[in-house]
Parts: C-alpha cells; sequence; structure tokens
C-alpha cells in the first residue's frame, strides 16, 4: 500500500495542475478573438507598417525576445504553488506568440484567411500535438477548420494543459525563485522561436478556409 504522505503528495500535485490550468486556460478566454482583432486593427490604420517576407526573422527575434524578457522577470515563489503566480506571464507569453504569428501571416500575404482557428493551430502544432481537430494538411495546402465557441473551449483547455506540461518541465525541480524564472526565459524564448519556425512552415502553404462550422469534436484535455 502507498504510504500516506505519497498519497497526500499526490493528491497536492494533481490539485496543482488542475488549479494551473484551469487559471491559464481561463486567461486565454478570447485573446485568440482579441489578437486577431487588435493586429488586424493596426494593420488597417498603418498599413505602410505589413511586414514583408524578409522581415520575419526580426519579428520572431523579437518576439522571442520580449517573450524571455516578460518570463525573466517572472515572481517565482518557492514551493509547487508558486507557479500559480505567473500564470499571467505565461498567458502574456502566449498573447504575443499569437500576435506573432499574426504579423508572419501578413508578411506571407495571408491576411484574409488569419482566424483564431488557424494561429490556434499553428501554436498546437508546434507545441508538438496534432492539431487535426483544426488544421487538414493535404500537400501543399492547408484546410482550417472552423469551430463553434464550446469547441474552441475545449481546443484551449487542450492547449493550456500542453504549454503547461512545457513549462513545469523547464522550472520545477528549480524552485529557487531567480533559477526558475532563468529557467521559465529560456524555455519562453525556445518555445517563441519554435512557433515561429512552425508559423513559417505553415504559411509557405495554400491556406484555405472550411465553411463549415463544427459544433463539437473531440478533444483529449493535455494532462499537466
Amino acid at each position: 500500500m502507498p504510504k500516506q504522505n505519497d498519497v497526500t503528495a499526490e493528491g497536492e500535485s494533481k490539485e496543482i495542475a488542475n488549479t494551473l490550468q484551469n487559471k491559464l486556460a481561463e486567461s486565454m478566454m478570447g485573446v485568440f478573438e482579441l489578437v486577431v482583432s487588435d493586429r488586424s486593427g493596426h494593420f488597417a490604420k498603418h498599413p505602410d507598417e505589413i511586414p514583408d517576407k524578409k522581415s520575419v526573422s526580426s519579428i520572431i527575434v523579437s518576439y522571442s525576445r520580449t517573450n524571455a524578457a516578460i518570463s525573466g522577470g517572472a515572481g517565482l515563489v518557492p514551493g509547487p504553488w508558486g507557479m500559480v503566480a505567473v500564470i499571467p506571464e505565461i498567458a502574456a507569453v502566449i498573447r504575443n506568440q499569437l500576435a506573432m504569428i499574426y504579423d508572419v501571416g501578413m508578411a506571407y500575404g495571408k491576411s484574409k484567411v488569419l482566424t483564431k482557428e488557424l494561429l490556434a493551430g499553428v501554436l498546437i502544432t508546434a507545441l508538438g500535438t496534432s492539431a487535426g481537430s483544426l488544421l487538414i494538411m493535404q500537400g501543399s495546402k492547408v484546410l482550417v477548420k472552423r469551430v463553434a465557441l464550446r469547441a474552441f473551449q475545449k481546443i484551449i483547455a487542450m492547449l493550456a494543459g500542453k504549454v503547461l506540461q512545457q513549462a513545469l518541465k523547464s522550472a520545477i525541480g528549480k524552485w529557487l525563485p531567480v533559477v526558475g524564472a532563468a529557467a521559465l526565459a529560456v524555455w519562453s524564448n525556445y518555445l517563441t522561436q519554435q512557433v515561429g519556425k512552425k508559423a513559417i512552415e505553415i504559411f509557405e502553404k495554400e491556406i484555405v478556409l472550411s465553411e463549415e462550422v463544427i459544433e463539437e469534436m473531440p478533444v483529449e484535455t493535455e494532462s499537466v
């Protein structure tokens, strides 16, 4: 039989994981639509700032450095519950990654297909998870599905779990605040660069938006 202390520790670990995932998913609700609205509005007002393919590398480097600075300044507190305090910083990193995806898409002339589903699909694939629920690769084409709110909420929950899983691997075990924040900064910089590379890979293809709206889809939530 497992010892009482082990059972208690396991229970606390699950509680922390659920709390982290729920808080991050809550922070991510509405962010995808907000980024699309914000960036499209910005480029509509400032067409002279629309990037070209030559500037893609500098776009990725800029966002990566910004996200590393955000994570590096995170106020981690000792102990596993300390990660709860940095959920706003992780949410900010994700928002910047979505803005970066949008900007890279603009550089590739994809302004008419930059939907919240496409941004989410790029982010999901960059995290090493199948985006089959959102993107279907068809040779040189990418079919982007449209999903209803309830289905998209499930996707956000899965994304939150996947992001936290990677963040925790980088920071947990390094509970000293300074070391933990430094580890998060390295992770944030690396992940943002990976997201940028995946965006390039996808935007080099022809993007086609599906006309059908999917109301429900099976999405496995990612446990932290």
